[in-house]
């Protein structure tokens, strides 16, 4: 954080970052609240002096500090229930020793579970960039120190670390609303509400075949009772998603063409497409109103017994994280030295297999 400069300017992050504090301060979603500055470990400090610190920019900065260190006091000292660490921070990983740069990974997993394993841990990745003014410290020493930088924006990371639905709740109430690079590592999400939809973009003979199906329950159809279906006379069906209490790397369109997958029992159904909703859509007087994202199935070949179809959101890296990584910062760039190194941590401190995001059950059968 540079000092301000004499006509007031400042960066970029001393805006954001100050905002942020504010945000915090002051919401009632956060009950008790805590500051810190970090040199070599945490030093408790007050709101007013970190705020002013971020506005006015650091007198005397203190020297690199050691990211797996502070993991290790944070989940040593600060875990508990319903409380999360927000760390604010370039995240540029610079070991004493080069010859540690290959275990990044190891020492960021080593870190987090060094104190015990934490069975609901889970962490938030938001990533930003800024204007960058005075001294920049590449992680490899031997690049050397650059002064007077930089031409470029240099990132800076929020992460959000405690149990998984404290996670979930800070995010939603206090980093949702900011445009971000998102990476989320064990969080975990309610199943959205979602349903069959008979009047929208909807094509061939099938019907809802939920039992009792009436205007009661018309948010909530999951069954698909085909009459007939051919090669030449396909039917197509769209399913309603309301995925307005996931994060927006979740909602993402693209995000969710490439990880959004359909499996079935006996049938040759296929996802179509994915599609976020319009404002034709939400000024609807029908179903689709209700909806924020929609998928959309064909099939050709009618089931013959009643099979499950299953829509699934895989939890997969996204793009952006390779994309910020290099391997080398001795010049300044939009980049985060072993960026994906850090995050493979937080990912093997999960140790089992990725669960999804979510999945949504549905059964085909033939109509009666």
């Amino acid at each position: 954080m540079p000092k301000t400069g004499a006509s007031g300017e400042n960066t970029k992050f001393q805006q954001h970052v100050a905002q942020f504090l504010s945000e915090v301060n002051r919401t009632s979603a956060v009950r008790q609240k805590t500051f810190y500055r970090i040199k070599e470990q945490p030093y408790k400090d007050s709101y007013q002096a970190i705020s002013g610190t971020v506005r006015s920019g650091i007198q005397q900065p203190a020297k690199s500090t050691d990211i797996p260190s502070v993991l290790d006091t944070l989940m040593s000292n600060y875990y508990q229930p319903g409380t999360v660490s927000v760390l604010i921070s370039d995240f540029i990983y610079s070991p004493k020793n080069a010859g540690a740069i290959p275990y990044i990974k190891t020492d960021i997993a080593d870190a987090l579970t060094r104190s015990g394993e934490k069975s609901d841990l889970a962490v938030s990745v938001y990533g930003y960039t800024s204007d960058f003014r005075g001294t920049y410290y590449p992680a490899l020493v031997a690049s050397g120190k650059k002064t007077n930088c930089c031409d470029t924006e240099i990132p800076y990371y929020i992460w959000v670390v405690g149990p998984a639905n404290a996670v979930r709740q800070f995010d939603a109430a206090l980093l949702e609303q900011q445009p971000a690079k998102q990476a989320h590592f064990s969080v975990t999400y309610p199943q959205p509400n979602y349903s069959l939809l008979s009047k929208f973009q909807n094509k061939g003979s099938w019907y809802y075949g939920d039992a009792g199906a009436s205007k009661r329950n018309a948010e909530s159809y999951r069954v698909i009772s085909v009459s007939e279906a051919s090669a030449q006379q396909p039917i197509e069906f769209v399913v309603g998603l309301d995925l307005q209490n996931l994060p927006g790397q979740y909602r993402d369109v693209a995000y969710l063409k490439q990880n959004l997958k359909l499996q079935g029992v006996d049938t040759d159904a296929k996802l179509l497409d994915v599609f976020a909703a319009t404002n034709q859509n939400r000024a609807s007087s029908g179903l689709e109103s209700k909806f924020t994202h929609f998928a959309k199935v064909r099939l050709t070949k009618p089931p013959k017994t009643a099979r499950p179809l299953v829509l699934r959101l895989q939890d997969q890296r996204p793009a952006w994280v390779a994309q910020w990584t290099t391997r080398n910062d001795a010049t300044p760039a939009p980049k985060t030295f072993a960026l994906s190194s850090l995050l493979d941590g937080l990912e093997a401190q999960s140790g089992a297999e990725k669960k999804p995001i979510f999945e949504v059950p549905l059964t085909l059968q033939p109509a009666e």
